[in-house]
């Protein structure tokens, strides 16, 4: 089985989607990545392993490859890591096809399981809609810029282990909305569906 999940990359002042496939094997247990990736997404194999067993889920003991598609496009940042984790987790079984599909994963990964935000969320965002995806899942650090766009729902999240079991329906997370800009203070109210 292949895990597919859905992330979008910053390319100048557009976005370009990013599919985050993740294969596992029978074999020593490592983790490879391919696909034109940089130092940061290289270094995302420790930060994705760390996060995953520190949010107190398993990390597969087989041979993981990774692949982000399109391989010709050049991959830079560290905003991939939740994607990678969501397909490590969709093809280890904890997760299913169906919990992840119609959605964008966009995060850093701190070694205990956070989100951290991340830089060009507003071109991913934008990505996003135009692709007429649902729902996209971001750092809640990020969730100001992105109620800039709207057309897709947008969740924040905090922390691995949060999304993980929002995705199993074990707990919900709210959908944030952005409101009418207000005159007095120039900033968008946020409420959630």
């Amino acid at each position: 089985m292949v895990a597919k999940v859905t992330c979008v990359a910053p390319v100048g002042f557009s976005g370009s989607l990013v599919e985050v496939e993740c294969d596992a094997k029978k074999g020593l247990p490592a983790l490879q990545i391919v696909g034109m990736g940089n130092k940061a997404i290289d270094e995302a194999k420790e930060r994705v392993r760390s996060a995953i067993t520190n949010s107190l889920l398993d990390f597969p003991s087989t041979k993981i490859t990774i692949n982000l598609a399109p391989a010709e496009l050049p991959k830079d940042g560290s905003h991939y890591d939740l994607a990678i984790a969501v397909a490590i987790l969709t093809v280890s079984g904890q997760l299913k096809q169906a919990q992840v599909d119609s959605s964008i994963f966009i995060g850093e990964l701190a070694l205990d399981g956070t989100i951290r935000p991340v830089r060009g969320i507003i071109n991913a965002v934008e990505c996003a809609t135009k692709q007429q995806f649902k729902q996209i899942f971001l750092p809640e650090g990020n969730l100001e810029q992105a109620l800039l766009v709207e057309g897709v729902a947008i969740i924040p999240v905090r922390d691995l282990k949060q999304l993980f079991l929002h995705l199993k329906q074990e707990l919900v997370l709210q959908h944030a909305v952005a409101t009418a800009i207000s005159p007095p203070t120039r900033h968008r109210a946020i409420s959630y569906a």
